[in-house]
């Protein structure tokens, strides 16, 4: 039975191919603006999510690529840099640090880390633009552009605030309305500020350059009908609203200092709008890291995933696939793009100045692990719609599951391996692995389109499995009439702890090494697998316990962190 299950997930694996091309898994999380530091939203949108996804991948044995950066130009860097009294450069170093400090504390699993001020990014994004520019897909367009006067300066987009002249909100930036997620331009802004200095900017004219994307866009609704039935609900339903109004020109230069220059004669004193190179960023960033960035980014032996919030959708489906398609170079093109919904905050928005709620750098101060900060925001990831953050929840969630439930099965199994049988495992008949096979099978396909919440879900249910089983057979009372009965019993839930520790991998990778340690295994967990992890445990092996796995989370405890993060 246990070759026949084996065997079963070498062909399952065989059979994903509806979303998985082929046995390479390319995964990019999207960039985050390096000037701010990321909250548990911008964490699980796309940083975390795209985590669990390469874990998972590596684990169901696909070589997978992780790419992850940071977005360095525009004028949110350029403007945050005058308040900071820093050069631009000065400060996406200072800030780099900070967000990589934070990926690393949470265990972010990346294969390429890296910047789109890094000078490979501003080669690969000055290529793309010529093949843009070679092949017809660039124009250029005299407009008129907010200029202030007292500083003698066009305004770029975040130079820039006003109302709205779609919904009419207030504080609306110079590039987006964050009340309607509409995108701008400067010069649209009702009752314009400059940033700069206060002033009412003027309309001056000036040049730039645009990417003709109505030129592009046959194509690319020719390959987003042929994509989207594995994109994720919101992804596609963002795009088709694009498609559907048309696209139009986008202008692709800004007037800053800070950013890619315009590798064209007379284009001198202006660079790229960072929504042009960030997304290019992820090859550059490939560059920047692996001398084989070709066999990922211009293959089609490689599956591409992508994660982001909602958000960003349009940069990623509608301009970053256009740019590629534009160059005719054969790029790879995204197969499955993840986007999702808004975390909030106690029913509030994320607020780094008003002091409301968690960001990277204040979890790891609440001295509570990463791998439980991973469990509770994957559980809350919003997969259709938003989601809350809430103290109250992530308690019960912690307790009552991932100690409750998780920990409790792993350590009451080796616990009582200890004590009835001196932490030796017992011959098993390999009956739990057998009964927790269809739902593996749920968890790895759940995880393939990219379900994430809904695979720990899964996951929780294989482990409940487990303590089920225990509560029926109570080897601590079996012990004591039918030895033999209770041995089969331990020995079978040693296997499932096994299996828990691989698929609870990709949400609490410290505690899932932990389990390997305790059970004496000697591959890693990426080695071993999922399908390794149904061969089971050989009777004999010593079995070494090293404490509990996780720590309930007080009442106390929950009131004081109320208190601080508001």
């Amino acid at each position: 039975m246990l070759l026949f299950l084996i065997l079963f997930y070498c062909i399952f694996i065989i059979n994903r191919g509806f979303f998985v091309v082929g046995k390479k898994v390319l995964v990019t999380s999207a960039l985050p603006y390096v000037n701010n530091v990321p909250h548990l939203g911008n964490l699980i949108g796309s940083v975390l999510s795209a985590d669990a996804f390469a874990r998972f991948m590596r684990v169901d044995g696909r070589e997978v690529l992780f790419v992850l950066g940071t977005d360095e130009h525009g004028t949110t860097a350029e403007f945050k840099a005058m308040e900071e009294k820093l050069t631009p450069r000065e400060l996406v170093d200072k800030y780099f640090l900070i967000h990589k400090n934070i990926y690393d504390w949470f265990q972010t699993s990346y294969d390429c880390l890296g910047r789109t001020s890094s000078k490979e990014n501003a080669q690969i994004t000055q290529h793309i633009f010529k093949k843009l520019y070679d092949n017809g897909y660039i124009t250029e367009h005299s407009i008129t552009q907010l200029y202030s006067e007292p500083s003698k300066k066009f305004l770029s987009d975040r130079f820039v605030e006003g109302e709205c002249p779609y919904c009419h909100a207030s504080g609306a930036r110079g590039d987006q309305c964050d009340a309607c997620g509409k995108l701008l331009d400067p010069s649209e802004l009702i009752k314009p500020i400059s940033k700069l200095d206060g002033s009412t900017p003027v309309l001056k004219e000036t040049k730039h350059l645009y990417i003709d994307l109505p030129k592009i866009q046959p194509d690319l609704v020719e390959w987003f009908s042929e994509s989207k039935s594995k994109w994720s609900n919101i992804a596609v339903s963002v795009t088709e609203q694009w498609l559907k109004q048309g696209l139009k020109e986008r202008c692709i230069t800004r007037d800053l200092e800070w950013g890619v220059k315009i590798p064209l004669e007379g284009w001198e004193n202006k660079v790229f709008y960072s929504w042009f190179d960030a997304p290019i960023g992820y090859i550059g960033i490939t560059i920047e890291n692996r001398s084989d960035w070709k066999d990922w980014w211009m293959s089609e032996d490689v599956s591409l995933y992508q994660f982001m919030g909602k958000d960003n959708v349009p940069f990623h489906s509608i301009m970053f696939p256009a740019f590629l398609i534009g160059t005719k170079e054969g790029y790879k093109l995204v197969d499955y793009l993840a986007s999702t919904d808004y975390l909030n905050y106690e029913d509030k928005k994320f607020s780094k100045s008003k002091n409301i709620g968690v960001f990277g750098d204040d979890a790891k101060d609440t001295g509570i692990a990463s791998d439980v900060w991973r469990y509770y925001l994957f559980r809350v990831r919003p997969e259709s719609g938003d989601t809350q953050f809430e103290w109250n929840d992530f308690q019960s969630k912690v307790n009552n599951e991932l100690v409750g439930n998780f920990g409790n099965f792993v350590n009451r199994v080796v616990a009582q391996n200890e004590k009835f049988f001196s932490s030796v495992a017992p011959k098993s008949n390999h009956e739990l692995l057998e009964k927790a096979g269809p739902l593996v099978e749920e968890y790895k396909s759940l995880f393939y389109s990219a379900r994430i919440r809904d695979a720990l879900s899964k996951a929780n249910e294989i482990s409940s499995l487990g303590n089920k089983y225990l509560q029926e057979k109570q080897p601590w009372i079996e012990v004591k009439t039918n030895p033999s009965g209770a041995a089969l019993t331990i020995a079978n839930c040693l296997e499932l702890a096994k299996l828990l520790a691989v698929i609870y991998y990709p949400f609490t990778p410290t505690a899932c090494e932990k389990i390997f340690g305790i059970l004496g295994e000697k591959e890693s967990i990426i080695k071993v697998g999922v399908s390794g992890a149904f061969e089971g445990i050989e009777e004999g092996r010593v079995i070494t316990p090293k404490g509990i796995l996780f720590e309930k989370i007080e009442d106390k405890r929950i009131v004081e962190l109320k208190q601080k993060f508001g």
